[in-house]
């Protein structure tokens, strides 16, 4: 693991801390992210191995499903105001591993290449190994991100510069050809990996917990989605998740139907979780030839139960970047 990164995260938490001391903070306020994302899967993940790419066949249980994450500037916020400073966007990975198929909710079960309820797990390997697929040597989230054992979701703030190689990556269904990162995995996950530990999300000890699925007819045949048109959809998924590391400090609970604000009753079953998201998985035409087979789109609800102001967080952004904090640097161990 990477321990630099996340001392360097350390002093960025501390700095952050003190501009709020001195300018205010806001309690309990709602951020979100919209994003673009492209999906591949891996098939024959382990506890010792992050498996191989297929791209063709029918899904089957045991497959994990990884996605490439993109958010634009203007699409992370708090407080509904835009909340990352200029030439900075958030990026991600996320793997989930497909461990339930079934014909309808509460249904019996059923071969993953018909439509239905599929239910997801963690990927055995854990997320590190996911992550680990990069180029690039400070692809792995470290402590405290931690995303290991239950860790479903990474994101990471970086620069849109190109700087380093860290380029501004564009995951729209709109760009030709249809991703600026290349076709591998690989490469893919290296650009989104890269920047600052913003936060870890996943599976902890909460009853309400889940990842989920509904999955419209030729959804379970990889070659009928990669057929597809990435406008249309053949998924449409719901994430239920607890935080395992957030920059910002304390996250609070959220009502995973209603989405409005719980406060901090903990890990019990009230309906309540750190992370509510929703999403669709439109077809993978533009991605042929390569190791992605759909688009796709996540957005996400949080509370943080008390961060600085947006504005301030944005001004905090471009102190960091000055004092290089999201420079590209040299692992340790």
């Amino acid at each position: 693991m990477k321990f630099n990164k996340c001392k360097k995260l350390a002093s960025a938490v501390g700095l952050a801390l003190g501009v709020a001391a001195a300018g205010g903070a806001q309690s309990a306020l709602l951020y979100t992210g919209q994003d673009d994302d492209i999906d591949a899967i891996l098939r024959g993940n382990t506890a010792t191995s992050a498996g191989t790419v297929t791209t063709t066949g029918a899904i089957a249980l045991g497959d994990v499903f990884v996605s490439v994450i993109e958010i634009h500037a203007p699409e992370f916020t708090i407080g509904g105001v835009p909340s990352l400073a200029p030439g900075t966007e958030m990026t991600g990975v996320a793997a989930v591993q497909l461990t339930g198929c079934f014909v309808s909710v509460g249904g019996a079960a059923a071969p993953c290449s018909t439509a239905g309820f599929f239910v997801f797990g963690a990927a055995p390997s854990g997320l590190n190994a996911i992550l680990a697929l990069g180029a690039d040597p400070d692809a792995t989230a470290g402590a405290p991100g931690a995303a290991g054992g239950g860790a479903l979701v990474a994101l990471f703030v970086n620069s849109e510069s190109g700087a380093g190689g860290d380029i501004n990556l564009d995951l729209s269904v709109a760009t030709a050809p249809a991703t600026n990162c290349g076709n591998s995995l690989a490469g893919c996950i290296d650009q989104g990996s890269r920047g600052d530990l913003f936060q870890v999300d996943g599976f902890r000890d909460d009853p309400d917990e889940s990842w989920t699925a509904v999955v419209l007819p030729g959804g379970g045949s990889i070659d009928a989605v990669l057929g597809t048109s990435n406008t249309t959809n053949v998924a449409f998924f719901n994430a239920r998740l607890s935080t395992f590391f957030n920059l910002l400090g304390p996250i609070d609970f959220i009502n995973s139907q209603s989405g409005a604000y719980c406060g901090n009753p903990g890990y019990i079953a009230d309906g309540c979780v750190q992370l509510n998201a929703t999403g669709t998985i439109q077809g993978g035409v533009g991605l042929a030839g390569g190791d992605f087979i759909a688009h796709s789109d996540f957005d996400f609800q949080k509370w943080a139960a008390e961060v600085p102001e947006p504005g301030i967080l944005a001004l905090l952004g471009l102190g960091l970047a000055g004092l290089g904090v999201g420079a590209r640097r040299k692992a340790a161990v």
